[in-house]
Order: C-alpha cells, then sequence, then structure tokens
C-alpha cells in the first residue's frame, strides 16, 4: 500500500515498508552491477574475436605472399661521432629476411619513417662513407598488435 506524501505526517515508516524499499535499492544496484559486468565481458569478447581474426588475417596474407605493411618504424640516423643526422641513408628491410622486402630513404636531417610487418625481423640502415647497421624491430606474435608504430634511432660509425 502506497503512502500519501503529507508532510505533517511524521509516523515512522512499518518494517515492511522499510523493507521493501531496501529490497529495491538492493534490486537496482544488482541490476547495474550486472548490466556493467555483462557489458565488460561482451567488450572482451569483441576484443578476442578482433585480435585473433587479425592475427589470421596477418599470418593468411603472409603465407599468400600478399602481406601489407602495418607496422611503422620510425626514427633519426645520426653519424656515431658527432650525433648530425645522416642524410638520404637508406633504410631497409634485411635482405636476408623473409620477403616482402620494404624500403625507405632518411631525410635531409637523417629522420625516416618505414612502413613494413609487425613480425619481428631486421632492418638494415646503409649510407655512403658509414658502415651498415643492423636494427631488431617487430613483435612477437603473442605480444603483437595488428598494427603499431616503433621508434629506433641509429647510429653509424664512419668508415
Amino acid at each position: 500500500m502506497k503512502r500519501d506524501s503529507d508532510h505533517d505526517d511524521l509516523r515512522p515508516l512499518s518494517f515492511e515498508e522499510e523493507e521493501s524499499a531496501d529490497l529495491r535499492k538492493q534490486f537496482v544496484r544488482s541490476g547495474i552491477r550486472l548490466a556493467l559486468i555483462f557489458a565488460v565481458l561482451v567488450a572482451c569478447v569483441y576484443f578476442a574475436f578482433w585480435w585473433s581474426g587479425s592475427a589470421i588475417r596477418f599470418g593468411a596474407a603472409r603465407a599468400a605472399d600478399r602481406s601489407t605493411p602495418t607496422w611503422q618504424v620510425s626514427g633519426t640516423v645520426r653519424d656515431a661521432s658527432t650525433r648530425a643526422g645522416v642524410a638520404w641513408a637508406r633504410v631497409e628491410d634485411d635482405p636476408r629476411g623473409n620477403p616482402p622486402f620494404f624500403r625507405a630513404d632518411s631525410d635531409q636531417n637523417g629522420a625516416f619513417l618505414l612502413h613494413t610487418l609487425a613480425e619481428p625481423h631486421q632492418i638494415r640502415v646503409v649510407a655512403p662513407g658509414y658502415r651498415p647497421s643492423v636494427v631488431d624491430v617487430g613483435r612477437v606474435w603473442f605480444l603483437w598488435m595488428p598494427r603499431g608504430r616503433e621508434k629506433r634511432d641509429v647510429l653509424l660509425v664512419p668508415e
């Protein structure tokens, strides 16, 4: 039974009225908690399917020799003795690795951006008058995300 909201009525609530009001509050709180837990579980399942699908697509493209570069390696090529940028250095996937091979050149200040594959491999940096340098890039498959960025600065030793 519903009580009239009369401001002059100062009579305390009965035990049953207090108990039903308390149960309503608990029901609402439990409902909100369950809805949030359900939303988090759905988001986790969605993420797992997205990640596994991306990994399968990456592996299938790699096996079919149709890989597209999804990993960005950026940095600066510098002279090891002067720390000055080395202009027009060639930054490329190491030809001793698995194809496909991707390549980029550094700009006039030595900065470069190489689009390559996310898997662990090596890149080689070559410039006239310097010894070639080899740098490890990429991620192990279970830590790897389908797209990403990595920063690697390279020091070249003059010949």
